[in-house]
């Protein structure tokens, strides 16, 4: 078959059928990368003893303080590590 003869729907189907397939690949390819982590994000979250918030340490390119403190309820505190968080460790030093 010609590209002539070739109807424009036949063309559009087939373009768009590889790229849905090669963004199906992608998308997989991408949450298979993240199960191989070298550091695990629930390891880096803490809950605080004194406040009872829970805490992460972050990039200085996200957050300039270095760390951010989530609203109570949002993340569970279930079998995350008990650390005293940077702001009640600047109250207890005062």
């Amino acid at each position: 078959m010609d590209k002539a003869d070739e109807h424009i729907i036949d063309w559009i189907l087939k373009k768009t059928e590889r790229k849905s397939e090669r963004e199906h690949w992608k998308v997989k390819k991408r949450a298979y990368s993240h199960e191989k982590r070298k550091i695990e994000i629930d390891k880096m979250i803490f809950l605080c003893v004194i406040c009872k918030k829970v805490w992460s340490k972050v990039p200085h390119f996200i957050d300039e303080i270095r760390w951010r403190a989530y609203p109570k309820g949002n993340i569970p505190t279930y079998g995350k590590a008990r650390k005293i968080c940077p702001n009640c460790q600047k109250e207890k030093a005062c």
